[in-house]
């Protein structure tokens, strides 16, 4: 724990530190925090809820390629590392890579680049980069796309959405950057026909591809056993309410923001529409125990959005309160990270961390 801890206390003091630099040495200094991150996540041995599934999958595909097709994208990117005759750290390293490239790539639609990654450090970069393989490739292609997006570069934002729903379907909860630019005015009347649209589609997707929550399940590459009887499984939800909350309660300050003001109300939307029919369906269907673990994999890319609100809020608020809300924010964001590491059924396994480098 005291590994993770440390890093987050560690970037928590130099943000608040508000040190002045000079273009220059920020880009050098994003540049160390790069390389770190890429070693620290791709070096990590037997850390990780995912590490050891992954591990039999990789040698596993060695021997008969055909039988994980199942990880579509994923699947290309260990057959590359097969044919390059490379080990289980190359390909740990190559999604890492492309996980830190895209959220590096996330960082430049906001200027407070460094405070939107710490806060992204505790659940975005720890839980999900070290911990959910495919769906970490999946953000940083997302990433891209969102990026893409605010820059209305249309071309490329279709590429990098196709390609991270290719890698891991979750990532279709974002479907709404095909409709909508930035800058854009949020109509009724186009939001009303997006959604029967969308939703229909959508539901027509499940129906002929997936059938029952048994095969989504199975693509969204959950380990049911390991989160269906956390007791903190209703926290995470809880967490994804609070940054509503907060748009809700600071809304006109958020209406300034008008280039990305389609991302936080797309936000807004899906997570209340997942949370409720989450609930509805664990009423509803005999396969409950399955819901929410779908619905909390579903609403991980949101945490990029929610990192920004507050970031966001923070830029917004008046000078005179600053650096007390800046500090409120961290320790929100560092008690999330304390909670999961010490109370979270599956925490185990990421602790204590272990560097392959250190065992060499």
């Amino acid at each position: 724990m005291i590994t993770y801890l440390s890093i987050y206390i560690y970037f928590s003091i130099i943000s608040l530190s508000e040190i002045k630099l000079s273009e220059d040495t920020k880009k050098s200094y994003f540049f160390l925090l790069f390389i770190f991150m890429l070693l620290f996540i791709s070096g990590r041995h037997y850390v990780g809820g995912d590490y050891v599934s992954y591990i039999n999958i990789f040698e596993e595909a060695k021997e008969n390629p055909e039988a994980f097709l199942q990880l579509h994208g994923l699947a290309y990117i260990i057959h590359f590392v097969h044919k390059l005759n490379l080990n289980f750290f190359f390909f740990n390293f190559i999604c890492a890579l492309i996980f830190l490239a895209g959220i590096f790539k996330f960082l430049n639609i906001t200027n407070e680049r460094l405070f939107v990654f710490i806060l992204l450090i505790p659940t975005m970069i720890y839980l999900v980069g070290m911990g959910y393989t495919r769906q970490s490739v999946s953000i940083g292609l997302l990433c891209y796309a969102i990026y893409y997006w605010s820059e209305n570069m249309n071309v490329k934002k279709y590429i990098f959405f196709i390609l991270s729903v290719f890698v891991h379907i979750s990532s279709i909860i974002f479907i709404f950057l095909l409709f909508y630019k930035s800058y854009e005015k949020i109509k009724i009347s186009k939001l009303l026909l997006l959604t029967f649209f969308t939703t229909s589609i959508l539901y027509l997707f499940y129906y002929l591809y997936f059938n029952n929550f048994d095969n989504l399940s199975s693509s969204l590459g959950l380990e049911l056993r390991l989160v269906k009887n956390s007791p903190l499984k209703f926290l995470k939800f809880l967490a994804h309410i609070v940054p509503i909350l907060v748009f809700l309660i600071f809304r006109k300050k958020f209406n300034k923001d008008k280039k990305i003001y389609p991302l936080y109300f797309f936000f807004i939307v899906s997570t209340v529409f997942v949370i409720i029919l989450m609930f509805v369906l664990k009423q509803l269907t005999e396969q409950s125990s399955y819901i929410d673990v779908i619905a909390d994999r579903v609403l991980i890319p949101f945490l990029l959005i929610e990192a920004l609100i507050f970031v966001r809020l923070y830029s917004l608020i008046n000078l005179e309160y600053k650096f007390l809300f800046k500090v409120l924010i961290l320790f929100y964001f560092g008690l999330m990270l304390f909670v999961w590491l010490e109370f979270a059924d599956n925490s185990f396994a990421w602790q204590p961390y272990r560097s392959i480098f250190w065992e060499w």
